[in-house]
């Protein structure tokens, strides 16, 4: 099958330390800079990120797992649960979810393989 022929370009100026850091991560893979470039910003466009309904789905249901998961913790060990407990299980779901909703998709987006016919790395391997 024939590759596609590349049309267009990407650019950006960087550092010499940056350029350094670069050509390292390129001569690590025995790629050239250029190609490195294009194989690292292909993985990153494919990091699955979540539409921002996705995330507020996710992050719902990150919260009332953690609700769940304290109030069966409370009735187990101690028979019962005040409201005071309750407002604070709430308070603490309520104030980790977005975070936790966005570490869960980032860690979906790492795991991201290649397409086999583009031969696109993952994020963790074109660092």
């Amino acid at each position: 099958m024939k590759t596609p022929s590349r049309t267009r370009s990407v650019g950006t100026k960087v550092t010499t330390e940056e350029y350094s850091r670069l050509e390292a991560c390129a001569r690590d893979r025995q790629l050239s800079v250029s190609e490195w470039s294009r194989q690292a910003l292909l993985a990153a466009a494919n990091v699955v990120q979540g539409s921002p309904g996705e995330k507020a789905v996710l992050a719902e249901v990150i919260a009332l797992r953690t609700i769940v998961a304290n109030l069966i913790y409370a009735f187990t060990s101690e028979g019962k649960v005040t409201a005071e407990q309750m407002r604070a299980f709430i308070e603490r779901a309520d104030g980790t979810k977005s975070n936790r909703a966005t570490e869960i998709l980032s860690q979906i987006g790492r795991t991201v393989k290649p397409n086999p016919d583009n031969k696109t790395p993952s994020v963790e391997e074109a660092h």
